[in-house]
């Protein structure tokens, strides 16, 4: 199959599925900076630098970089559109949309039931501080698009608070805000590939913030029931083929909560943990025949 991965070609998670492509595979390097499209009455067209889009077989999503709000809304409108002319792509394009955003994603998780830390979110000063305070004066920060912990910051004082929300804000940020919960300083990574679950404990001594990017070590992971059923749900109500689910327990009720969905999860930390290939798994999960 020819497989295009959204991705720079020197980026480790393109190189790992170039790698485990081996002779089965053409995988190609596709930068977001490259896409282009153009329709007139003879049709639509879709293309990376020289490259017809549609002559790929799959197209996997690896990342979905930062960029103005025009850019982004491109970018999906164009992976939705390539979507409608036939090419298969993972995750789905409407499936990104919901699990790139924070505030969508967990909005559609506790819709559905499933336990989330108390979330608000507000734009201006005086309803973040509004949220700030209903929240507990005890919040966790979080970019609205982000992951591998950056940007995220624990505020508990409320002048300390107003000065961060406050310089935010002013470069055009959301405040996007989540009630600390204490879950010690471990939390559960489980990464889904289809029907494949793989799971590892991340743990930064005397930390909460467990991101591996960050400095928090993997352990080998094996989920229990409960772990298990949260994580295939939130992929499930999410809509997600590949999904990295962030799940910890509350130290003063010990109830699971999912903290974080990822339809674009990194799996390197996973498989040098558990000594696995991943990349092998996520290209078995997107060749496969599909309706």
């Amino acid at each position: 199959m020819r497989i295009g991965v959204l991705a720079e070609s020197n980026s480790w998670h393109f190189l790992d599925l170039h790698r485990a492509g081996g002779d089965h595979h053409e995988i190609i390097s596709i930068s977001y900076r490259d896409l282009w499209t153009q329709f007139s009455p003879g049709g639509m067209k879709f293309y990376s630098a020289a490259l017809d889009l549609e002559v790929l077989d799959r197209l996997i999503v690896r990342t979905m970089p930062r960029g103005s709000l025009q850019q982004i809304v491109f970018r999906m409108d164009l992976l939705g559109r390539l979507e409608s002319a036939g090419v298969k792509i993972t995750n789905r394009p409407k499936t990104i949309e919901t699990a790139v955003d924070k505030y969508l994603s967990l909005c559609v998780l506790a819709k559905a039931g499933i336990a989330v830390p108390p979330t608000a979110v507000a734009e201006d000063l005086q309803s973040a501080m509004g949220c700030f305070e209903r929240l507990g004066g005890d919040v966790v920060y979080k970019p609205i698009f982000g992951s591998m912990g950056r940007g995220i910051v624990r505020l508990s004082d409320a002048p300390t608070a107003a000065r961060f929300f406050q310089s935010q804000i002013l470069t055009g940020q959301v405040i996007y805000l989540q009630k600390f919960i204490d879950h010690g300083d471990w939390d559960i990574r489980v990464l889904i590939v289809g029907t494949q679950m793989f799971a590892m404990k991340r743990q930064r001594s005397g930390h909460w913030l467990t991101n591996i990017a960050q400095g928090a070590v993997g352990i080998s992971h094996t989920p229990n029931s409960q772990e298990a059923g949260l994580a295939k749900q939130a992929a499930a109500i999410t809509g997600c083929d590949i999904a990295g689910i962030d799940i910890f327990y509350d130290a003063q009720t010990g109830t699971p909560m999912v903290c974080d969905i990822n339809a674009a999860p990194g799996w390197k930390a996973t498989s040098s943990t558990l000594g696995i290939d991943v990349a092998k798994a996520i290209l078995e999960q997107v060749a496969r025949p599909q309706n």
